[in-house]
């Protein structure tokens, strides 16, 4: 068969699945599998040995734990300590409760990894308390969606596990890499939260050292989780993977018998739910697998280089397109998914311009967070918009403001690669 022949069978056969609305797990692993049996070229058990191999990687143990985590968190009281805190600290700045509302972004990301976590459970008590406050519903919704985007790039990352599991890039290097940008983001929905709260008049809390001293020692244990989690491993005290089970078992701590806040039925469906997502991602990592293997080993991944390097030779050129490409592909489909399908393609591809792996990780992640928050598909918006009780087309018109401090930190992460590479550089 004609390698026309092999990319129609594969790549079209995925592509015809996920038009039926196939998931795009089973349609990666289904199409890879039938391009298997026509072809003959390979067996069938070879794809399996590929799923399975993938599937009991040792880092991927990360993902549910942190997916427990979040849970624990978001169910048993601990966002809403870490949200009265953020209040208290930055509440006076003009946008209040907004900068409020970044700043509890960034400690709940060092906890969840997970910008859908972030916006489904801490976005809830963040929304509901600017609402009270007399910030608009759209408004609070859009800040809480763009907040939402840092929970993923300061550590810990479920995406950024996936991606080191599957490019072989240390898992640790990308926590650290992503501090940088995750604090770059945080500033940059800072200063517009500041501009639009001047311009539309919110309201600014007054300061009170006393309410920030009980706000700090009621929160100080959850603020603590970050905390360990991140100098743990920037230590190397324990690896992320074991950092994820330390933030779940602090987590239950917390959760149970400090704050009393979670009986065990709770915890039990907190399981149960941690074990049907992660299920959902380790099929998504299975039919990857199976996918990227036979496109590596079918002949596709060198073509498609050889062509786009033939177009240009410059790397910057490339990483512009890479952007725009991926900015695209953030509105339409999930992150993992996302990944998952075209890191066969684009590790090869960069390595060819000299792109250092771990840069294009943080950039990678960052351009498909910033897609959960892109109309028409973004997850973070329908979840926003809801909690808000506004329509999806309110919440569309709101959330475009704050994609241009997030394209802004893209593009600088993108072009000025040590923001990402300096930190894991100097800690070695």
């Amino acid at each position: 068969m004609s390698f026309a022949g092999y990319v129609l069978l594969l790549v079209g056969g995925f592509l015809l699945l996920m038009i039926l609305g196939v998931p795009i797990a089973f349609s990666l692993s289904i199409s890879a599998i039938f391009t298997v049996l026509v072809t003959g070229n390979f067996t069938v058990t070879a794809i399996f040995h590929r799923m399975v191999g993938n599937a009991s990687g040792y880092t991927l143990l990360a993902i549910p734990f942190f997916i427990l985590a979040a849970k624990l968190m978001n169910t048993g009281g601990v966002t809403r300590k870490i949200f009265r805190a953020c209040s208290a600290w930055v509440g006076s700045v003009p946008g209040g409760l907004g900068h409020a509302n970044i700043v509890a972004s960034i400690v709940f990301s060092g906890m969840s990894g997970s910008a859908v976590a972030d916006a489904g459970g801490l976005g809830q008590i963040e929304v509901d308390a600017m609402i009270k406050d007399g910030f608009d519903p759209d408004f609070s919704a859009a800040v809480t969606a763009a907040s939402a985007t840092i929970g993923p790039i300061i550590p810990p990352s479920i995406p950024m596990v996936v991606y080191g599991m599957m490019t072989e890039v240390s898992v640790g290097a990308l926590f650290i890499g992503g501090i940088v940008p995750g604090l770059c983001l945080a500033l940059a929905c800072g200063v517009l939260v500041f501009v639009m709260a001047k311009k539309r008049n919110y309201p600014v809390k007054k300061f009170s050292w006393k309410e920030v001293g009980q706000a700090t020692k009621e929160a100080l244990l959850s603020l603590l989780t970050p905390v360990i989690i991140i100098g743990g491993i920037w230590t190397g005290v324990f690896s992320p993977t074991e950092a994820a089970c330390i933030a779940a078992l602090y987590a239950f701590i917390l959760a149970v018998p400090v704050y009393h806040e979670l009986g065990w039925k709770d915890v039990y469906q907190a399981l149960i739910e941690t074990a049907r997502d992660s299920a959902g991602i380790l099929c998504l990592i299975c039919g990857a697998a199976a996918f990227s293997w036979l496109v590596t080993m079918l002949g596709m991944t060198r073509a498609l280089s050889t062509a786009l390097v033939s177009l240009t030779d410059n790397k910057y050129v490339m990483l512009l397109i890479v952007n725009i490409a991926f900015l695209i592909i953030g509105m339409f489909m999930e992150a993992l998914a996302a990944m998952t399908i075209t890191l066969p393609f684009l590790v090869p591809l960069m390595a060819a311009y000299g792109i250092d792996p771990l840069h294009l990780g943080v950039v990678l992640v960052l351009n498909l967070m910033i897609g959960l928050c892109t109309p028409p598909v973004g997850t973070s918006l329908f979840i926003c918009a809801k909690t808000a009780k506004i329509s999806i087309e309110k919440m569309y018109k709101a959330i475009l403001p704050f994609l241009i401090p997030l394209i802004i930190v893209l593009f600088l992460i993108t072009y000025i690669p040590g923001l990402v590479t300096w930190l894991p550089g100097t800690l070695g």
